[in-house]
Order: C-alpha cells, then sequence, then structure tokens
C-alpha cells in the first residue's frame, strides 16, 4: 500500500467493518494482517508450504467511512424542491478483493430506508461532479488500479454498484454521494443504508448510519456586531437552520423591537453553507417595529445565512436607556425567545463592581472585586477628561500607601475592551483616596468601550468595618458610589462580665475575663517591617490598670504567641497588658485573658471602662507609616476594637452626703457652713454682671474632702470627686466636664488669687447645688440637693 493511502487510512474516522451484518471499528491494517495470517494458518493446515499466497476474493473485506451524519427534518421534500442531502459514504475496498476483467463486474446494492427515494435523475453521470446522487472512484490506489465503477436505479430505493476491473495492487475507496434524496415523511430516528452484495464479493455489507431524522427543526438566531449608540444602529443577524426547511416561507421569524425604535432598510445578505439553490431571504416590515424573515422556499438541506439589519430612533421620549431587546416570535421554532440587538443611551458612563470582596480592617494589600468604568455608549468618554474614585477616611489605595502621594499606576492588572484606550492612572490629594483615571482619547470603535482594572489592592485602617464604597466623580461627567468591599475588624474585643459594677477607688476589682477574636485567620501579624513586630496591646482608660497579671492563652486555632506583661502604658495612669504574636494562625483564631483584677483610681468618672486592642499586629497599617498618607491613623485610630469591659458605679463607703447651707459675702472672704464660720483665701465677687465664687471653697462646704480636690499642673485640670460625681475644669477653656460628659461653659475657668472661680450658675451644675444670690444683702446662699 502507497504510504499516502496509508496515512488517510490511518486518519479515518466512524470506520465500520461490515462482515455478516454486524458492525465493527477495527483498523484496516489490523483487519488484513488478521486475514493474511488466517489465511496462511489453513494453507499449514493442510499441507507444507513455502510461502503466504495471496488471498481469493472470498478472504478479502472491506469497510464504510461515513463523512457526516446530517440532521433532517420528518417534513416531505419533494424532487422539484431540491430533495435533501444525507450523509455522504466512502465504500473502502481492500487488496485483491476485485478480479475482474474490464467488463466482468462485482455488484453491491445500496437501499434506502422507509421515508426516503432516490430522484429520477439519480446515478446519471457518476463522477466527482456528476449527478446529485452518484458514485465514482475517490481512491484508485497507487499505482492506480484498473476499475471502473457505475451506478443504476433499480427502483425507487434501490440502486446496483456495478465494479469492474482488479485491485489486485491496493486497496481502492468509492465515494458515494447521496444529494437530492426525495424526503416522503420519514419517521424520527437514524436513518440507515443497507448495502448487499454475493457472498463469496468480499465486498463490505451491512447498514450505515447516513442521518437523523427530528420531527420538528430549530432556527438558531443571533445578533453579531450589535452597536451603543445614541441614535442610528447596524448589526448583523445570523440565522442557522438545525435542519432542512427550519426556516419557513410563511411569517418564518418575526422581530420585534421595543416602543421608540423602528426598523430601517436592511443590508447584504451573505450564505455561510447549505442548499445551494437557496440565496437570499425575504424580509418585510421596514419603517415598522417589527420586520418578518421569510425562505423564498424550503430549504433541502440545513443553510445558515447572515442578514444585515438596520434600525432607528423613532421616539426618544419612549425609547429607554439600556439594551435594546427584539422580542423573536414566528411559525419557525427559534432557539430564543428575544434578542439583544444594541445598547441606546446619551453619552456618559458608569462604574461597576459585581463582586465586592472581604477586606480585612488594620491590613494592607486587601483586594477589592474588580472595578468596570464603562461608557453608557460608543464615544461618551472625552480625551483628557477624567474618572475620580475616591475611597472612604478608613482606606487608602495600595500603590499609595507603598509609594507615596506622588506615584502612579495601580497593583494588579487592568484591562480594556471594545476599543477604548487605557487612561493614565494617577492620584490625587495629600491623602491617597483618589485615583484619578485620565482618559488619553476618545473611543472610535461602534461600541461602548470598557476599562477594568483587576486585583486592585487597598490598605485599610484599623477598626474600620462596614461597607468599602468609592465616590465617583471626575470631569467625565460620572458620579454616584459603588460598593467594592465589606471590612470586617481584624480582632474582636469581648469581657464574660461587662456590666461587672466597680465602685470608684477599688483596689482590686475581679472582673473575670476578655477574649480576643480574629476576624480571619492571619488578623494578628508579626510583620517584621515595623518597631516591635507581632506586638498587641490591651489598653486601659486613664486611672485603671492590672492589678495582677493576667493569664492569657491561645484557646482555639493556631495562633503563637509569647512574652506576656502588664505595665503602665508611657508613663501615663493608663494600664496595659502586652504580648507578641510569636506565629500567626492559618485558622482564625481566639485568646482568653483570664483572671483580670483592676484597680480604679478615685479619678475615674462614673461609667464603662473601656478598654482598646492596638499595637502593629493588631493595627499594622497604623504603625506602618511608610508616608504621611496615614499619619492620622496612627494619631486617632490606632485602636483595632474595643469594648466596655465593666461599669464605675458609686464611690467607696464613708462619702459624707448629708444637707449642707453655705452663705457667701460679695466681696468678704468670711462665709459659713451650716451656721459655723469659715475662712476663704478669695473673696467672692462681681464682674461685667456676673457673680464669681472660689469653687473650692464651695466644694469643701458640699463635703468634698481635701484629698478629692486635685490639680494637674501639666494639663492645667482640676478634679473634683463628690460622692459618684467627677468634675473637672480645664482652666482658660470653656470645658467642664461631668462623670465624663462635657458641657461647653459660656465663660472661662480662671483663677484669682491663684484659686479657680467660677460665675454661681455654674458652680451649682458642677457641684449639683442650688445656688441663690440676693441681691439687697449682696449674698449667695448654696445648698446641696
Amino acid at each position: 500500500m502507497s504510504d499516502k493511502i496509508h496515512n488517510k487510512q490511518k486518519n479515518k474516522k466512524n470506520v465500520y467493518d461490515i462482515q455478516g451484518g454486524e458492525q465493527k471499528v477495527m483498523k484496516k491494517s489490523t483487519k488484513k494482517v488478521i486475514n493474511v495470517a488466517a489465511s496462511a494458518a489453513l494453507l499449514a493446515g493442510v499441507a507444507p508450504v513455502a510461502g503466504i499466497i495471496a488471498p481469493t476474493q472470498a478472504h478479502a473485506a472491506g469497510s464504510f467511512n461515513v463523512i457526516s451524519v446530517p440532521t433532517l427534518s420528518s417534513t416531505s421534500v419533494t424532487e422539484d424542491k431540491g430533495g435533501v442531502s444525507l450523509g455522504r459514504v466512502n465504500i473502502d475496498i481492500d487488496k485483491y478483493t476485485l478480479n475482474n476483467t474490464a467488463t466482468d463486474a462485482t455488484y453491491l446494492t445500496v437501499t434506502l430506508p422507509s421515508g426516503f427515494e432516490f430522484a429520477s435523475d439519480a446515478f446519471q453521470t457518476n463522477t466527482a461532479n456528476g449527478s446529485p446522487t452518484r458514485v465514482y472512484i475517490a481512491e484508485a490506489g497507487s499505482p492506480a488500479q484498473a476499475v471502473g465503477v457505475t451506478a443504476q436505479k433499480v427502483n425507487a430505493t434501490s440502486a446496483r454498484i456495478a465494479i469492474t476491473g482488479s485491485n489486485q495492487g491496493d486497496d481502492i475507496t468509492l465515494a458515494l454521494i447521496l444529494d437530492k434524496i426525495v424526503s416522503t415523511g420519514p419517521s424520527s430516528g437514524d436513518v440507515n443504508l443497507s448495502f448487499s452484495a454475493a457472498p463469496n464479493s468480499g465486498l463490505p455489507t451491512g447498514n450505515v448510519k447516513v442521518g437523523t431524522v427530528v420531527s420538528s427543526g430549530q432556527v438558531a438566531v443571533e445578533a453579531r456586531d450589535v452597536q451603543s449608540k445614541s441614535d442610528n444602529f447596524q448589526f448583523t443577524l445570523r440565522v442557522t437552520e438545525s435542519v432542512a426547511q427550519s426556516l419557513k416561507t410563511s411569517n418564518g421569524l418575526k422581530l420585534k423591537l421595543p416602543s421608540g425604535f423602528e426598523w430601517a432598510a436592511n443590508g447584504a445578505y451573505t450564505k455561510l453553507y447549505g442548499d445551494n439553490t437557496v440565496n437570499s431571504v425575504n424580509v418585510s416590515g421596514n419603517g415598522t417595529d417589527t420586520i418578518t424573515l421569510n425562505a423564498p422556499k424550503l430549504s433541502a438541506s440545513a443553510t445558515s445565512f447572515d442578514l444585515v439589519l438596520n434600525f432607528e430612533v423613532t421616539d426618544e421620549d419612549k425609547a429607554k436607556d439600556g439594551d435594546i431587546t427584539a422580542s423573536v416570535s414566528g411559525n419557525s421554532s427559534a432557539n430564543v425567545s428575544s434578542l439583544v440587538v444594541g445598547s441606546y443611551g446619551e453619552y456618559g458612563g458608569g462604574v461597576t463592581i459585581s463582586s465586592p470582596t472581604t477586606v480585612v480592617a488594620g491590613q494592607d494589600e486587601q483586594q477589592l472585586g474588580d472595578i468596570v468604568v464603562k461608557e453608557s455608549v460608543a464615544g461618551s468618554f472625552v480625551a483628557d477628561r477624567t474618572v475620580t474614585l475616591q475611597l472612604p477616611e478608613g482606606a487608602r489605595w495600595q500603590s499609595v500607601y507603598t509609594g507615596g502621594e506622588n506615584t502612579s499606576g495601580t497593583t494588579g492588572s487592568t484591562e480594556t475592551a471594545n476599543g477604548l484606550t487605557a487612561p493614565n492612572i494617577t492620584y490625587s490629594g495629600t491623602d491617597g483616596r483618589t485615583m484619578r483615571l485620565t482618559f488619553p482619547s476618545k473611543n472610535t470603535s461602534n461600541k461602548a468601550g470598557s476599562f477594568t482594572l483587576k486585583d486592585v489592592e487597598v490598605a485599610v485602617q484599623p477598626g474600620f468595618t462596614g461597607d468599602l464604597n468609592l465616590t465617583v466623580a471626575g470631569s467625565q461627567g460620572l458620579t454616584g458610589t459603588v460598593k467594592a468591599a465589606t471590612a470586617v475588624g481584624a480582632i474582636s474585643l469581648t469581657a464574660t462580665n461587662a456590666t461587672y459594677n466597680i465602685a470608684i477607688g477599688t483596689d482590686n476589682a475581679s472582673i473575670g475575663s476578655l477574649v480576643l477574636k480574629e476576624g480571619a485567620a492571619g488578623a494578628l501579624t508579626n510583620d517584621t517591617d515595623v518597631t516591635n513586630p507581632g506586638l498587641v496591646e490591651v489598653l486601659l482608660p486613664s486611672g485603671v490598670s492590672f492589678g495582677t497579671t493576667p493569664t492569657v492563652s491561645v484557646t482555639s486555632g493556631d495562633l503563637r504567641i509569647r512574652n506576656v506583661s502588664v505595665d503602665t502604658y508611657q508613663n501615663s495612669t493608663q494600664g496595659v497588658l502586652r504580648f507578641y504574636v510569636d506565629s500567626e494562625s492559618t485558622t482564625a483564631s481566639t485568646v482568653t485573658i483570664s483572671g483580670v483584677n483592676l484597680r480604679i483610681d478615685r479619678t475615674v468618672p462614673q461609667g464603662d471602662v473601656v478598654a482598646k486592642v492596638q499595637g502593629p499586629a493588631a493595627s499594622y497599617t497604623a504603625y506602618n507609616t511608610n508616608n504621611r498618607t496615614t499619619t492620622s491613623w496612627y494619631d486617632s485610630n490606632r485602636a483595632a476594637a474595643q469594648a466596655a469591659i465593666a461599669t464605675i458605679g458609686t464611690a467607696p463607703s464613708g462619702t459624707e452626703n448629708n444637707a449642707v447651707k453655705a452663705i457667701y459675702t460679695i466681696g468678704s472672704t468670711a462665709y459659713t457652713v451650716n451656721g459655723e464660720t469659715r475662712t476663704a483665701e478669695v473673696a467672692p465677687y462681681v464682674e461685667n454682671g456676673r457673680t464669681y465664687l472660689p469653687v473650692r471653697y464651695v466644694a469643701e462646704a458640699l463635703g468634698v474632702t481635701q484629698a478629692n480636690i486635685l490639680f494637674d499642673k501639666a494639663t492645667s485640670v482640676v478634679t473634683l470627686i463628690k460622692g459618684d460625681r467627677v468634675v473637672q475644669l480645664k482652666l482658660n477653656t470653656n470645658q467642664l466636664t461631668i462623670n465624663g460628659s462635657t458641657i461647653n461653659m459660656d465663660v472661662k475657668a480662671v483663677t484669682k488669687s491663684n484659686r479657680t472661680v467660677l460665675p454661681i450658675a455654674w458652680v451649682g451644675k458642677a457641684l449639683d447645688a442650688v445656688v441663690q444670690y440676693d441681691a439687697a444683702s449682696k449674698t449667695v446662699t448654696v445648698n446641696s440637693k
């Protein structure tokens, strides 16, 4: 066998090796070896031989190769309508099979199944380009074998193929073309040809599938090259029949546009494949909202074509922005009921994020969802105009966080679509929150262009939780907000006994346990590019400290910690517990601080004791201050979490609370308390119509002991503790703080003769007393409540 034939046959598919009606898949080379070996064995069983002789016709065999198996409709197709096309069959005849003279013939009969008939002109010309139904020699072997082939219709469903000559030199292949087959209404299912021949002919026989009949065909409809515009539109409609006759000749396909649009004159028709006698499509309805496509005749084979369609806006009040969707109906069975044929809108655009992510507060390199900036119609974005994307105060673009405010570009990658040129990416402002996209040129394509920021990263402020929204603005005219991510806390803080009531001045208050929970695996970090890497601090408020060192342990997860200690924070009165992350978690972990004892001094106001969690491990982005864009985070937003861990209630026992009446005289240092005369260092006085009293002497009269009258020279703050009431005055300001709540007075707290004085109304407010002024006697009476 020649290399050409051998290689061709090695690559064949759907090969049928048919003997006695049984279909088997077998490589021809393997089959021939088996045939030759079987002949040799037979000869060897009769008598000794010197070699293997060529097999006779009875030993030879062949196979069928079906080139295509089309899907057909069950509808009848007459001869004058072109009939239908069944699959092409290659009939492979093995070497040595034929040993005829030029006039002798070996016959192979082919029979059509029920529902199909040969046309009247079948097999009239049996050449490669002969009759629609024909047989010819496709491969004559090498050297070319002296073989001839003709065929003749026996009846409406059978034909006989006559093969003359010999192929003792090589294999040959016959091609059976089954075009223009009359369809008389076949049943659904496989279309099988039947081949028969004389038993000793050596020709292949049996059934071969050459088609599939379905009850009804479908038309696949597709809109290609759709445009995004504000006026006239054009697109290419692709119509593809699944089987012949799928597109009907009456009300075949109807395409109806939405309100405000009408069809205009259609453009070119281009056939892609199918029935050669169908070279157009009938279109009606231009100038209305509905066009109808009809086949000029039912196709003989599945046909596909492209048709250029045009439509326009006729009523701007009714035409709606967005996708223009045409409904699809008609007598043909279409694969869709609607089709997007364009996009309408005024010039503009928008920003979308289809899949917001989750980011962790206090960490950098946090990915946002893909940000898509898209024109509403093609050409909306004008050259040198901008779209800006501003993060909230609690986030910074990673590029700026790492490189500073004068950086450009972005982390991640970018993509453009539909002819839009990628914008230049810069940042505006001094805080790194605003990304500026400057588009260098206008989009010249027919489709709305888009620009996508993929895997862009941000750094998140400690303690920032909730929606992370981008504010959209810029000279391109885009506005609005879009959610980019949800921020979760790196860690949470809870107390097992947060309602525990502690008295002011308590030295050893046991409040149970504190629990720290990571919001995500690795939320507590030990990055080495900060001072004190891995440090976690639990910071108490002023005047509250740890009485003893509690036990700190990891109670769930795989976080590892070390070096637990307690101290005061930066030489203040704030207590702090510290530990270090030794190894970051791969599973979100829980740290339990048990056996917590607090010491409360007498300056702590009534209310909640709020603890804060901070340090580089919990608030990495506040401590890793690469540049000034996040300086404020360290100054004001170091806390990764905070929570009330106890409550300050009443003062310790022994505080006096008896009724008091004190009388002060303007200009006199002498005053009485419940009738007892006392002397002050400064006398009450009147200034600018306001009567001033010395605060210390009023406080002492009302039972405030000298130990509970405190003055901090460093901060110029006067603190008075009266029972459960803690009053603080900051000199030379109008701030009055009572139990932690600050009130702005209409005058400033000042000193006279080194003593703090206030108008009598603010003295009563501060010390919870009733103050009355008698102008006739020039006296001030202070009564405790």
